[in-house]
């Protein structure tokens, strides 16, 4: 329906009433028509309409004329039984008291004759003509719940239309259908009506923010209609419930490269208690200086989620319910989370000399930083196959160096004459294990048997002879050890050092002597001193011998 304000009417007797005083001759003044149109509504078929004049007005006759028809068209309908509705017989609103009955619906052109008291007339064409619409009804429109919530989120819309026809005054069951704006965002939805006009949906509300649910008449064959009461809008607002996360595990443990696993349950407080929190985005999120990682799990419908992100350090992955429709950000929770640095043990070696003393060396490698003191330790380790029944023999710390370059370490500790050596990093929280490769050391092992000084006693001058058989053990067998130099030492009695009395060679069945030039008590003994580098050093029988 087209609006005339009254307004626009008092401002111009306003303005004429500026004009000054009226000259005591008449004037002829012409009444004024501010507009003409429907009267209640379109659907009415009632003619309304304002004007004024200087003196009462005393006749009010409407022409109407066919939508869109010419300038010269007869009219179609004539009316002339208006009555004021408000304001005065010289400047009011009328209404026409019996409505129109035409074959047609549309906006019919309207001329307005006006007569005052005074005589003066005017014939005036409203310039939005006069609306002669069907007009639709909606009654009993209802949406509930209008604040949905977590145990709650479906919407039920409905209402009744019917549409009042001014042809005929009646008022009828119309036929077409409803366009539902739901309060989702740019949702909206058809819905047939029944026999009775009535209209029903049901639908998801999952905007948050809520929005206005509003219906709308769709004729199946569209006429002209006064939408006035065509709609009406409720808004819905969702409501949000309080949620929160119980972590599984408040540490973890993960190898570098690796992903850690963060695992809980997420529930939402309904009716005074928690549950199980179904189909909610958890986000789970690490981030550092050097880098950051997330996962973004979903709930199932125990409430259960599990989410892997790769961390490339040690930190805290924090974890809550995202806020949705309707919940609410859960308090954060966070889980510490352990990332062990990949290590190596590099350039390991292990070198057994003649005494016995195997000496192991090699470099660690921690990444981009030092293992605390505690962690920072190297163990030597040894098995006779290689295989099983690793000891760890000896415990080095590395030295200070550049930990990718590596830190160098060291040990030398007494070893079996064969055997197999590796090194072994322990690891930590920060660090993973780590084991060098195994190297295989060797010496064979010698003896000299049958040591003995003679004779004895032995008079001063005369010569003392040391005697023995040296021996090398080879294909699980001592053997005859030929072509060597055995040294012969000689301890005075009540000293501690042992004096070289000359060298021995082996014959090809290991036997040696020696003699000597006897001057003192004291101890004799044979000794393989300086092997070549894959047999040990030996030592013969002690012998103390008396110089008489």
């Amino acid at each position: 329906m087209r609006k005339r304000s009254l307004a626009l009417a008092c401002a111009s007797v306003a303005a004429g009433l500026l004009l000054g005083p009226v000259p005591a001759a008449h004037a002829a003044v012409a009444p004024v028509l501010y507009w003409a149109g429907s009267g209640e509504s379109p659907a009415s078929g009632l003619v309304s309409l304002s004007a004024s004049s200087d003196s009462a007005i005393t006749s009010i006759t409407a022409h109407l004329y066919a939508p869109d028809s010419a300038a010269d068209a007869p009219e179609v309908a004539e009316v002339s039984d208006f009555t004021l509705t408000s304001g005065t017989d010289q400047q009011g609103t009328w209404q026409t008291s019996s409505p129109l009955r035409m074959a047609d619906l549309g906006t019919y052109r309207v001329v307005v004759d006006l007569t005052d008291a005074d005589g003066d007339t005017s014939s005036t064409e409203d310039k939005w003509g006069y609306d002669y619409w069907l007009r639709a009804n909606l009654t009993g429109y209802q949406v509930t719940p209008d604040h949905p919530d977590y145990e709650h989120q479906d919407v039920s819309v409905s209402g009744r239309y019917t549409v009042t026809d001014p042809r005929t005054g009646e008022t009828t069951v119309p036929d077409g259908q409803v366009t539902v704006a739901t309060g989702n965002t740019g949702e909206q939805q058809k819905v047939p009506l029944d026999a009775d006009g009535r209209f029903s949906l049901t639908y998801r509300q999952t905007y948050e923010y809520g929005g206005t649910v509003s219906p709308w008449l769709y004729l199946a064959q569209p006429e002209p209609m006064y939408q006035g009461s065509n709609s009406d809008n409720v808004s819905v607002t969702p409501v949000r419930s309080d949620t929160r996360v119980t972590l599984d595990a408040a540490e973890l443990d993960v190898k570098e490269g690796k992903a850690a696993t963060v695992s809980g349950t997420a529930e939402v407080y309904v009716g005074g208690v928690w549950k199980p929190l179904a189909g909610a985005d958890v986000d789970e999120v690490w981030q550092s200086d050097i880098g950051s990682a997330g996962a973004h799990p979903v709930t199932g419908a125990d409430g259960r989620f599990s989410g892997q992100l790769t961390m490339s350090s040690t930190g805290s992955v924090e974890v809550e319910v995202r806020s949705g429709t309707y919940v609410k950000t859960s308090p954060l929770q966070k889980v510490k989370v352990y990332v062990a640095e990949k290590t190596s043990l590099t350039n390991f070696t292990a070198s057994l000399n003649k005494y016995s003393e195997l000496t192991a060396k090699g470099m660690l490698h921690t990444g981009s930083s030092v293992p605390a003191y505690m962690d920072n330790k190297v163990e030597l380790q040894y098995s006779a196959d290689g295989k099983t029944g690793w000891k760890t023999v000896k415990t080095v710390v590395p030295g200070s160096s550049d930990p990718e370059s590596g830190a160098p370490f060291k040990g030398t500790f007494d070893a079996p004459y064969k055997g197999y050596y590796r090194a072994h990093f322990k690891g930590s929280r920060n660090w993973q294990e780590s084991y060098s490769s195994v190297v295989y050391a060797k010496r064979t092992p010698t003896r000299i048997t049958g040591g003995n000084a003679s004779p004895e006693p032995v008079h001063k001058g005369r010569t003392i002879t040391y005697k023995g058989k040296l021996q090398y053990y080879g294909s699980g067998a001592w053997k005859a050890y030929g072509g060597q130099k055995v040294k012969i030492l000689f301890r005075p009695k009540g000293s501690s050092s042992w004096y070289d009395m000359g060298n021995a060679t082996t014959r090809s069945d290991g036997t040696f002597s020696k003699g000597s030039t006897a001057s003192k008590d004291g101890t004799w003994v044979a000794v393989l001193l300086y092997p070549n580098s894959t047999h040990l050093v030996s030592s013969g029988y002690e012998d103390y011998v008396d110089v008489v």
